[in-house]
Formats: structure tokens, C-alpha cells, sequence
């Protein structure tokens, strides 16, 4: 093969630069082909004849052995080549130089050189690792000079003796593989074994200009960006990153704040306001070593910032902890042309680092903030059945869950073709976003009855919508009216039932949280308190930090077994059980959701919890026109009823409660279903007995006068 046929630099257009990357590439694979014939030409293969009998390099005879022991040391192609030869590479190289000057720096292997800053021997080994990329010949070209059909991509001696720099040893420049620098670029791994394998990122930059987003970070690029939302709260936060950016030396940024609380959010405004890109990675997870240098790296390949997130760990009791000072340290040591990183954490911890750090901290959303971003999101969209303030003292959210919440909202609305969002499906959009565990604690109880349900006198029912109210017109007192500055804590919600069983406390606890559109959450008081000293305390702990998460109702039902009087210090156990009952007390101070707690014994509660108490309601046994509304409110609208039925001589004979009563009317109807027949008196009267039997209640016949005849049984038995 002559060497004019495979000397195919472009030299007819020297007076121009190069139009795009792919003429480029042409032209370099020319002069990079020129390179490896001479090599081909020039390498001592084993016996003067070239037999190629060990090509796969598994198997040594000693015929190579012999050859290998005389064979003259590689120095590199340059000392091999002749005057012509030297003169043919010269002039290929020096029109690709020509043409460079008149190109300018837009292609991403100039933008590549510029970046690193790679010198010509930097920038061929890279060429030359990158051509197997783009043509599939040169993988067995490498192995044939190789003498190795497994070794498909360049090794690092190949690389040395094609472009070994002139006055330079072999062993030194094999020495700049060993770390720092352009080495970056290529697979650690791959490197070990002495093989040049450009990274993922640096094949997609060079293929593209830019890269694509890895399964642990991603680039935000304002120019590329169509539309970010708007920064509508947390201005200060803005203000300060502005400063901490523009800080004429090298530096730290650590932001703190909640998850959600738009830590990455205030970063992506600062990067649209200053025009510049920043690639984001998570470092969840065991990986976050091999993610950071790698985000590193696309940072510097994409002339980006980079930003850090997920910094915090989980320690074995599954607590979030700060980040390891160490693995701090490491980051501060990430190779960066940026003069600028980020580092994202839900806690704020002191970071020690040589690197000058800038300390800001995103505090939680307050009720205020939350308002405006629900303002925000739902624009111009019709709210029905509640308000934005209401749902913004409710749920006490990240600017993230807020904005999920309605977006989703919105959008099944749209589905939906409904022209406004109503109350029920906002608050379900909502509680979606809710995360907590509250279900170790608590069970859920959904709601199932609305304020027609209960049969009490007015001046109750008034006084629990009033506790309603406590709740939707919270922002209105609290932040317009002012009276937050006034009243800095015991902004909750804490309702007292008292009353006999079965009066209602349950049914009402559930009737406030269907008015309130709020998930209601009974306490299981097995799973609270314990006998170990310390543990109730930090299940009552743990229970209010869910709560607040869960934005929802908690409802004590019994709740004189926890918030019972505090006695006389005998021993151990007195003083234990005061500390219990004084650190519910301070829960419940400083819990500003809603509370609902119930009990039978009014006499039991502690004094020091009805100052702590917003309103008290007590549920009075039914009268007989109670009872006679109970009765007859319970029995649904498709359920047979017959005719004879007495609702009064039931309400007046039988002094029961609302919970007897619904015992009564569910056992009537399963009798009657079972015979067939429409719900009838007899079936009520002798569910009724049935009831007061259960209850130690003798009931004469002569007490049930013209009735008495019916509880006798129409197959024979007596009731």
C-alpha cells in the first residue's frame, strides 16, 4: 500500500476552517491511519519473515521468546521513521493545525481541548481512543498491532510509542497515565489494565456537544430550559446565593433546608439569573463516590457548575444524620475548572473544610409562604367547598408537595370536565402527598357521617362547628389579623368529648373531620404506652413529629388512661408515670394540628389539661325525642320498614344511648332479613331486650303492655 493513498488530509481547503466535527474527524482518521501504518511498518514482528504465528498472544514458543530477548527496546515512532516519512506526518498534522486556526471553538473536541486544557499529546490519545467509537476497523487494527484479538481498544504503550514527543523517555510519558489531569477522560478501570477507553460522558460530549442525563444526575441548562416557575417566596434565600455566587474566590455554598423545601429550586434560579449551566447529581445511596466524579466530570465536559444533593445518611436506627466530615472532605477534593460547588442537606451540621463555605439555611415553608404557593399554583382556578388559607394552615407542606398537589388537582379536574376544583378533591390531592407512619401508631378511620347525622341539642352541634372554624379562619386571625405576633405558640386545635358511651364522641370526632375534609387517625394506646421507662415518651414523640407530617386529626378515644391525674410521688413508678402525663402536656402545647380526645370519666383528666384545652363538649344522655330521632336516623332510606312499628313506646321504654340503640337497629335488620320480611316491631322490640339483657336490664312483659305478645318467637322459642 503506498503511503499517498493513505495520506487523505483534506489540503485543498487550508484557507478555511472546518465546517462541522465530522470533517474534522475525517481528517484526523487520516492522519491517525498515516500514524499507524509507519507503526505497522516499522514494528519488529517476531522473525524477519513476519510470521504472525502467536497473533492471540496466549501461547509463547520459544521461537518468540528468543526474538523478544534480541529485539531492540521501542522509542517511540519518531526514531523509526525516515526523512519522507517524517515529512509525510509533518504535513498532514500541520494543514489539520492550519485549518484549526480558522475554526473557531464551537466543536466539542476544541471545546474538549480547551476545557482540559490538553496538550497534542493529550489530544491524540484521545483521538485515538475515540475512533473505535465512530468506526469499527480500528478495534482490529489495535488488536492486530497489539498482538492480542481480545485487546480491541488502544493500550497506553500504544499510545506512548505513536505519539511519544521527541526528546522524551517512554517511561515518563507512560507515567502521565497514572493519575491527575486528562486522565479523567477515560475508564479507571479500563486504565488499570492499560487500555485507553474514553468515559461515557466525554464518547456522548464528543459525539453531541452536550451530554444526556445519568441515572444519578442531570443538566439544567437555562438556554435549553423553556420554562422554569417563578420564585414566589424565599427571596432573602435568593438574595444571599446572588452574593455567595458572585464572591470573587473559590468556595463552598452549603444549603440546608426540608426535603422538598426547593433547595435545588433556589439553584436553578440562581443558575437562570447568572446564565450558566450546573449538573445536579444525587448521592443517595453506597455509590456516591463513583456518582460525584462523574458529575465532576460532566460538569467540566458541559463548562457547567456542579451541585450536590442527598449529601445526608441514614444511621441503623433509620435516622437521617448529617453527611461524614470525611465524606465531606472528599467532595471539597473533586478536580472542578469551576470556581463554585454546591452542597445540598436536609440538616444543617458545621462543615470544617479548607475551602472557604458559605453557610445558608432554607427554613421550613411558613403558613404565609404556603398560602402564596397555593395562590400561586392554582392561578386562576375556581376553589369550592374550601379556601387556599384553610388548606394552607392545614398542611403544613414543602413548596414540592404543594405544587404536586396541585398540579395533580388541577389536573383531574380537566379530566374530570369539572369547571372548578372542589374542596374533597383538593384535600385528597393533598393527602397524597403526605408521607409518615403514622399507621404504627394509629389506625385510620374513615369518616362516614355528616353534621345531619347527629342527634344533639344545638348548643353542642354549635359549639363543635365553632371548633371548625378554628381551623379555616386560623390564617385570617393568626398572620392578617396579626395575632401571631402576639401568641407565639398554642395556635392547635384541641377538642374535649365527655360524655357516657355510646352518646356520640366517636360519630362526632368523624363528623369534624368530614366537615374539615381531614384524614382522622385513632390512637391505639397499646402502641403508645409501654412499661419501659422512657418509652412512652418516645412513642408520644414520635407519634405528634407523623402527626404534623400527616396533617390530619388525631383522636384519643379513652384518653384518661394517658392524660389521667398526676398523684403523689410514693416511688419510682408515681414519678414515672407524672413525667409521662408532663411531657404529654408539653406535646399538646406545642402540637398545632387538630386533637380530639374522648372519655367517660370527666372527673379523671389531669387539671393541668383543660387550660390546654380549646373547647370542651359535653354529650348529655339522650331524652326519649333523642332516642326517637336516633332511632328512626338510622334507618337508611332502601331499608323494608313496616308499618306497625311505635318509634315513640321504643324512644320512652327503652333508656338506652345513640351506641345501644345502633346495636338495636342492626340486629333488627338482620333478623328481619333473615326471615325475608320488611323491618318490623317485633324484630326491634325483641332486639331491644336482647340489648338490656346484655346490660344486666330486666325487662318485664307487663312493662311492654299491647307488645308483650310479640316477642314471643313464631317458631316456638321465647325470646
Amino acid at each position: 500500500m503506498e503511503t499517498n493513498e493513505l495520506n487523505r488530509v483534506d489540503a485543498l481547503r487550508l484557507d478555511s476552517g472546518y465546517a462541522g466535527q465530522e470533517e474534522l474527524l475525517r481528517d484526523l482518521m487520516a492522519w491517525l491511519d498515516l500514524n499507524l501504518y509507519y507503526y505497522y511498518a516499522h514494528h519488529q514482528w517476531l522473525g524477519p519473515s513476519s510470521e504472525m504465528k502467536n497473533l492471540l498472544g496466549l501461547v509463547v514458543t520459544r521461537e518468540e521468546f528468543e526474538h523478544n530477548l534480541t529485539k531492540a527496546a521501542q522509542r517511540g515512532l519518531r526514531t523509526e521513521l525516515s526523512g519522507e516519512e517524517r515529512e509525510q506526518i509533518g504535513l498532514a498534522i500541520s494543514a489539520i493545525r492550519l485549518r484549526l486556526e480558522r475554526t473557531d471553538g464551537s466543536l466539542p473536541l476544541l471545546q474538549l481541548r480547551d476545557r482540559f486544557g490538553l496538550d497534542e499529546f493529550e489530544r491524540s490519545c484521545v483521538a485515538l481512543a475515540y475512533v473505535p467509537e465512530i468506526d469499527l476497523k480500528y478495534s482490529k487494527l489495535f488488536a492486530y498491532l497489539q498482538d492480542d484479538m481480545t485487546r480491541k481498544a488502544p493500550g497506553v504503550a500504544l499510545a506512548c510509542e505513536l505519539f511519544l514527543p521527541e526528546g522524551s523517555e517512554l517511561a515518563a510519558c507512560i507515567s502521565r497515565f497514572r493519575g491527575g489531569g486528562f486522565v479523567r477522560l477515560f475508564e479507571p478501570g479500563e486504565l488499570d489494565k492499560g487500555s485507553l477507553v474514553l468515559r461515557r460522558e466525554v464518547v456522548e460530549f464528543l459525539a453531541g456537544g452536550t451530554i444526556r442525563d445519568g441515572e444519578a444526575y442531570l443538566l439544567f441548562d437555562p438556554a435549553a430550559r423553556e420554562h422554569l416557575d417563578p420564585l414566589t417566596i424565599q427571596e432573602d434565600v435568593a438574595r444571599q446565593l446572588d452574593a455567595a455566587f458572585l464572591y470573587p474566590d473559590k468556595c463552598c455554598i452549603r444549603l440546608s433546608g426540608p426535603q422538598g423545601g426547593g433547595k435545588r429550586f433556589q439553584v436553578q434560579h440562581l443558575m437562570a439569573r447568572q446564565r450558566r449551566r450546573c449538573i445536579f447529581a444525587d448521592l443517595a445511596g453506597d455509590g456516591w463516590r463513583e456518582t460525584a466524579k462523574s458529575a465532576a466530570l460532566a460538569a467540566d465536559l458541559t463548562d457547567a457548575y456542579l451541585c450536590l444533593y442527598h449529601l445526608d445518611r441514614k444511621d441503623e436506627t433509620g435516622q437521617t444524620v448529617p453527611p461524614p466530615q470525611a465524606m465531606l472532605e472528599e467532595l471539597e477534593r473533586l478536580e472542578l475548572h469551576r470556581d463554585k460547588r454546591f452542597f445540598l442537606s436536609q440538616l444543617a451540621s458545621p462543615m470544617r473544610l479548607r475551602t472557604l463555605t458559605v453557610e445558608l439555611e432554607l427554613p421550613p415553608a411558613g403558613e404565609t409562604e404556603r398560602l402564596t404557593l397555593f395562590d400561586s399554583v392554582l392561578g386562576e382556578a375556581q376553589l369550592t367547598g374550601c379556601t387556599t388559607e384553610e388548606l394552607a394552615a392545614k398542611f403544613r407542606f414543602s413548596p414540592r408537595q404543594i405544587r404536586v398537589a396541585c398540579e395533580q388537582a388541577l389536573g383531574l379536574a380537566r379530566l374530570n370536565g369539572d369547571g372548578a376544583i372542589s374542596g374533597e378533591l383538593i384535600h385528597r390531592c393533598c393527602y397524597r402527598q403526605a408521607v409518615h407512619r403514622l399507621g404504627e401508631l394509629a389506625t385510620p378511620v374513615r369518616p362516614g357521617y355528616t353534621w345531619e347525622d347527629v342527634v344533639l341539642p344545638e348548643a353542642q352541634k354549635n359549639l363543635m362547628k365553632r371548633a371548625c372554624g378554628h381551623i379555616r379562619y386560623r390564617h385570617l386571625v393568626s398572620a392578617r389579623w396579626g395575632f401571631a405576633r402576639r401568641v407565639g405558640y398554642g395556635w392547635g386545635l384541641s377538642i374535649l368529648f365527655a360524655g357516657s358511651p355510646g352518646t356520640g364522641k366517636t360519630m362526632c370526632a368523624q363528623v369534624i373531620a368530614h366537615e374539615l375534609n381531614m384524614e382522622l387517625y385513632k390512637i391505639n394506646l397499646s402502641q403508645i404506652v409501654s412499661k419501659y421507662i422512657g418509652e412512652t415518651e418516645k412513642n408520644l414523640r414520635a407519634l405528634f413529629t407523623e402527626a404534623k407530617n400527616a396533617s390530619c386529626i388525631l383522636f384519643f378515644d379513652e384518653c384518661d388512661a394517658l392524660f389521667g391525674k398526676r398523684s403523689e410521688v410514693k416511688d419510682s413508678h408515681d414519678r414515672n408515670a407524672n413525667v409521662e402525663v408532663a411531657y404529654l402536656l408539653q406535646q399538646i402545647e406545642e402540637y398545632d394540628g387538630v386533637c380530639i380526645l374522648a372519655t367517660n370519666l370527666m372527673g379523671n383528666i389531669d387539671a393541668a389539661f383543660m387550660r390546654r384545652i380549646t373547647y370542651v363538649v359535653h354529650f348529655p344522655f339522650p331524652e326519649a325525642p333523642a332516642r326517637e330521632a336516633i332511632f328512626r336516623g338510622l334507618l337508611p332510606a332502601d331499608a323494608p320498614v313496616a308499618e306497625d312499628i311505635d318509634w315513640r313506646f321504643l324512644a320512652e321504654k327503652f333508656e338506652l344511648s345513640g351506641g345501644h340503640i345502633k346495636n338495636i337497629v342492626l340486629s333488627a335488620a338482620f333478623m328481619a332479613a333473615g326471615e325475608g320480611a320488611p323491618i318490623a316491631m317485633r324484630h326491634l322490640l325483641r332486639a331491644a331486650v336482647t340489648e338490656m339483657k346484655k346490660n344486666e336490664i330486666v325487662v318485664v312483659r307487663e312493662q311492654l303492655r299491647e307488645y308483650a305478645d310479640l316477642l314471643d318467637d313464631p317458631q316456638g322459642e321465647d325470646s
